[in-house]
C-alpha cells in the first residue's frame, strides 16, 4: 500500500479533502468511460465537474468553512473541480477543431 505523502501526514483534514477529490474524480471518469463504451459517443465530464463544484461549495457554506483556511477544505475541492471542468472544456474544444 502506498505511503501517505509527508505533506498530508500531519493534516488529516487535508488528507480527507484530497481523498474526496480523488474518489469523486475517479467516479466521474469511470462514469464517462462507461457511457462512452455503451453509446460509442464522446462524453464530456464538464457538467458533472461543475455540479460537483456546486455541491462542494454548498457543503462548505453549510459547514461554515473559511475559503482560505490553513488546511484544505471543501472550498479547495470546489475550486479544484472548477479547474478540472475548465481543463476538460479546453481539451474538448481543442479536439473538436
Amino acid at each position: 500500500m502506498a505511503k501517505e505523502p509527508e505533506l498530508l501526514r500531519d493534516d488529516p483534514a487535508s488528507a480527507r479533502a484530497v481523498a474526496r477529490v480523488g474518489l469523486i474524480g475517479g467516479f466521474i471518469g469511470a462514469w464517462c468511460t462507461l457511457i462512452h463504451i455503451l453509446t460509442a459517443r464522446p462524453v464530456t465530464p464538464v457538467p458533472m465537474l461543475v455540479m460537483a463544484s456546486f455541491v462542494a461549495a454548498g457543503y462548505a457554506v453549510a459547514n461554515r468553512e473559511r475559503p482560505l483556511a490553513a488546511s484544505l477544505n471543501r472550498w479547495d475541492e470546489a475550486v479544484t473541480f472548477l479547474g478540472l471542468a475548465a481543463l476538460a472544456q479546453v481539451v474538448v474544444r481543442s479536439m473538436a477543431t
